[in-house]
């Protein structure tokens, strides 16, 4: 019998030879592995050597869906590209909204995987389940929406894309992969390991996507979602519009807002970026299949002759890095420079803590370019020289831990990263649990690595969150800025829960804790789509078996516990202004945290897993395929 939701089937492309295969798992392999990073950990664990380089022909692309995703009901749009990645060497995993995660089910795969490298520029088009190599050369060195352009062109309207632009090409190391032209798939590099394969384009048509065991129920669900996400505090925000990328006005000052490098925690441009403002350059929503939600919103810029308005879709994060971290009071700066990240194909975090180290390096005197704080030209110019690598902005397109060791001198004190990765715009020293996650993330730091620690607060938390939290353990408001050990068991929790989301490419902007969707309805989604019997347990160890695995990959490639921490700002420089002034991580107390957090997910001291967390997962095939042999005990 065929699955119900899921293909069952793994299309292995082989680039070198301009190859397919078809792998098709049994139903052990779905229950243990589910899709999402912790189906893609497997096999890079499996099928990559240790200690390659990201940009070595061996490393995997992987672009993969989940036993549940993919289908048009909430919260089930998302994908996740992965790989190793080339900022950190380790786990390189980023997921995605918008309609590509449904397009790998219809294309007839669950997953693809991308070995090899071509010898020529090349866009791979899954058809139908059928694989076919079209030559790329006249594409290279376009930007994303002219590349979209010319593949519709060739192949019609019906497409769906997955598209580096020139960054990738050029091996930025925080290049990413722009999906339906402005979905961006952007943390971790993961379209600098796209560029290294010279894979310009993957392109996907189909009608295959497998039935479903229950849609009733699936639609049902959805129905009530709709029903109930205009009472839902953070779902209603994600929904009108402007949307979640107005944030920095209000919600970025209550819990302080990441201003010049965290160097400052207010920004006296604040207002200009009220939801009226946004609103003067709003266009639409963006469309996430079947979910009612549809978050990404899209923005003109006052200028689309130059600055394509297709491009024009907004996540997040972005207000936050490229706005006040960089000291931009120009908010149409701002949509220009996302525009110009869905064009170039770049992560717009990375970039904004780049630049943010780059101007402070500036401003202290260690770095003579025309870069600063407050500059919105100068800022948009680099960022056009850190995409085509042209002049200082090749030394920059290295990420900000390796353009700070080549400036010298106290730079690397300002490279704002975890293991090679950029921080967020998201103030870890008012968020303990937020601050845990950043350093003990096996993708390093992340801003929804778990649920922000602002909406369980005592005075300014939403007045809904604790309502499905309590079903993960949480019973009480905790103070976000609370340090004390005993906080470690609602991170485990929180951070549990949203692994698991992605390893099965749940949306967290649609579920538990704190959104529409509840911990038991995630649980009844994926048996009405799978046919499974299943349960929030099952929910659960999705997301501890991702985490595990995660870990064994890193520890692999050289990653230890060392890497578990911070950058000095914030256990040496208090808040400065505000509510929270002087506030400061305590480095003692924080790595204590951290060790609790191991010895409560089976790990020993230094962060490893034990062999007998490994057996409890089925995982325990991989202790042997890391440098540190896991043994029982952890000797």
């Amino acid at each position: 019998m065929n699955p119900y939701g899921y293909h069952g089937s793994i299309l292995h492309i082989d680039l070198t030879r301009r190859a397919s295969w078809v792998e098709r798992p049994g139903e052990v392999f779905w229950r243990t592995y589910g899709g999402g990073g912790l189906l893609a950990t497997h096999y890079l664990m499996k099928s990559c050597p240790p200690q390659i380089d990201a940009f070595d022909p061996a490393n995997l692309l992987i672009l993969t869906s989940s036993v549940v995703a993919g289908h048009p009901y909430a919260g089930l749009a998302r994908f996740t590209a992965a790989s190793k990645s080339p900022l950190t060497h380790g786990i390189g995993e980023t997921r995605c909204e918008g309609p590509f995660g449904m397009a790998i089910k219809d294309a007839g795969a669950d997953s693809l995987i991308f070995h090899g490298a071509a010898d020529a520029p090349v866009v791979v088009m899954v058809d139908q389940g059928k694989v076919s190599f079209h030559d790329a050369a006249s594409l290279w060195g376009k930007p994303v929406s002219q590349t979209v352009d010319a593949l519709e062109g060739q192949f019609g309207a019906d497409i769906h894309t997955a598209v580096i632009g020139p960054a990738g090409e050029r091996r930025v190391r925080f290049a990413s992969i722009v999906t339906d032209r402005a979905y961006n798939a952007a943390r971790m590099g993961i379209g600098a390991v796209m560029g290294a394969k010279r894979l310009k384009a993957v392109v996907l048509r189909g009608n295959l996507r497998p039935p479903v065991a229950d849609p009733a129920t699936c639609e049902r669900l959805t129905r009530d979602y709709a029903l109930k996400m205009r009472d839902n505090a953070l779902t209603r925000w994600q929904l009108e519009p402007p949307g979640f990328s107005a944030w920095v006005q209000l919600h970025g000052l209550d819990a302080s807002l990441c201003t010049r490098n965290y160097r400052d925690s207010a920004f006296e441009a604040a207002d200009n970026y009220a939801p009226e403002h946004f609103m003067r350059r709003y266009l639409r929503e963006g469309h996430c299949p079947g979910c009612p939600n549809n978050c990404i919103k899209f923005f003109a810029t006052g200028d689309d002759s130059t600055y394509d308005p297709r491009a024009g879709g907004i996540h997040q994060e972005i207000t936050g890095t490229l706005g006040p971290n960089c000291g931009i009071a120009d908010l149409d700066a701002v949509l220009k420079a996302n525009v110009l990240c869905n064009e170039y194909g770049l992560d717009p975090t990375s970039l904004g803590f780049t630049l943010s180290m780059a101007m402070e390096c500036v401003e202290r005197g260690l770095l003579n370019i025309p870069l600063r704080f407050g500059d919105a030209e100068a800022m948009l110019a680099m960022i056009h020289d850190i995409a085509l690598r042209r002049g200082f902005g090749d030394i920059l397109a290295e990420g900000s831990k390796r353009a700070a060791e080549h400036i010298g001198g106290d730079a690397p004190r300002y490279a704002l990263h975890v293991k090679g990765q950029e921080m967020v715009c998201f103030e870890p020293r008012t968020q303990t649990n937020l601050a845990l996650g950043y350093a003990t993330a096996p993708v390093g730091p992340r801003y929804d690595i778990n649920e922000h620690d602002w909406d369980f607060d005592t005075e300014v938390g939403w007045e809904h969150t604790l309502n499905s939290s309590r079903t993960l353990g949480i019973l009480e408001r905790i103070p976000m800025d609370y340090q004390g050990v005993d906080k470690v068991r609602n991170f485990k929790a929180l951070a549990t829960l949203w692994s698991a989301a992605d390893a099965l490419d749940m949306c967290i902007f649609a579920i538990a804790p704190t959104r529409v969707l509840t911990l038991e309805d995630m649980a009844t989604l994926l048996g009405a789509v799978t046919g499974w019997v299943t349960s929030s347990y099952e929910i659960m160890r999705f997301g501890e078996r991702r985490l595990h695995l995660m870990r064994l990959y890193n520890l692999r490639e050289g990653l230890t516990a060392a890497d578990d921490t911070l950058p000095a700002r914030f256990f040496e420089e208090g808040v400065r202004t505000g509510r929270w002034q002087g506030v400061k991580l305590d480095r003692a107390q924080f790595h204590a945290n951290i060790r609790a957090y191991y010895h409560m997910m089976g790990w020993d001291d230094e962060g490893r897993p034990l062999f007998e967390t490994l057996l409890d997962h089925r995982i325990e095939e991989h202790a042997a395929r890391s440098d540190w042999r896991a043994t029982p005990n952890g000797a």
